[in-house]
């Protein structure tokens, strides 16, 4: 069975060589009435929702992927495009919604937070980025979500869990190499953190599809633990 992920972020260019197509998508645009519209132009245009695609490509190639635009001309919109996305791929009934974002203004606690417990109790999992392990930022902070960083300790596909932070994983926070630039002037941070993360839960999920939210959390602390275990078996005997 093919999992279905809503990257909520700048768009997707189908057609690059880390993406190799998307299942289909949105652009959610609100004009200055208050109103919100959708559109199929959901191509990117500052490649950052692309870089997220291609990550969560290489993890699980057979994902269906669904590319949500609310970021135009800068990696910034409006907390109620926010929710829209949200609820558009609520609706579709996506398995794992990505968001390289985070809100810190508390007048929109209460309304992300009820569409996450939503989201959570129709077994659609949240992936959603933060800037370090004791980031306040919404919604990677909330029991409903699993919450990421980049933690720079960890090589590809090393995962860290920091259990009673208010974010509690942390991983590798670069995407994929691209021909004729050097990584260090490619894109990083903890928005393809999580991107690796949605990656690793979406592989989780394949084999329990209706594992929700706690029953993947549960598999990512296991790799977690393994992963502490292996780097330490290598040190031992390297």
């Amino acid at each position: 069975m093919s999992i279905d992920i809503a990257i909520i972020d700048s768009g997707v260019n189908p057609w690059h060589s880390h993406v190799q197509g998307v299942a289909g998508g949105v652009c959610l645009r609100r004009h200055d009435t208050g109103d919100i519209t959708e559109s199929k132009d959901y191509l990117d245009s500052l490649g950052h929702g692309t870089a997220i695609a291609g990550i969560v490509r290489e993890k699980i190639p057979e994902a269906h992927l669904y590319a949500v635009k609310i970021f135009e001309r800068k990696l910034a919109a409006p907390a109620s495009l926010l929710l829209a996305a949200m609820k558009w791929a609520m609706k579709r009934q996506v398995d794992i919604i990505h968001l390289s974002l985070g809100l810190e203004k508390r007048e929109f606690r209460q309304d992300l937070e009820r569409l996450c417990r939503e989201a959570f109790e129709r077994n659609i999992v949240i992936v959603a980025a933060a800037r370090t392990a004791d980031d306040h930022v919404y919604p990677s902070i909330f029991k409903t979500v699993i919450g990421v960083y980049w933690n720079r300790d960890c090589d590809m596909d090393c995962l860290v869990y920091h259990p009673g932070n208010s974010i509690e994983f942390g991983t590798f926070g670069q995407p994929r190499a691209l021909p004729g630039m050097p990584q260090k002037l490619n894109f990083r941070g903890s928005s393809f953190a999580a991107a690796h993360v949605t990656g690793m839960a979406a592989r989780l999920l394949q084999q329990n599809p209706s594992g929700g939210h706690d029953w993947l959390k549960d598999g990512l602390i296991k790799k977690a633990k393994e992963d502490i275990w292996h780097h330490e078996e290598k040190a031992i005997f390297t």
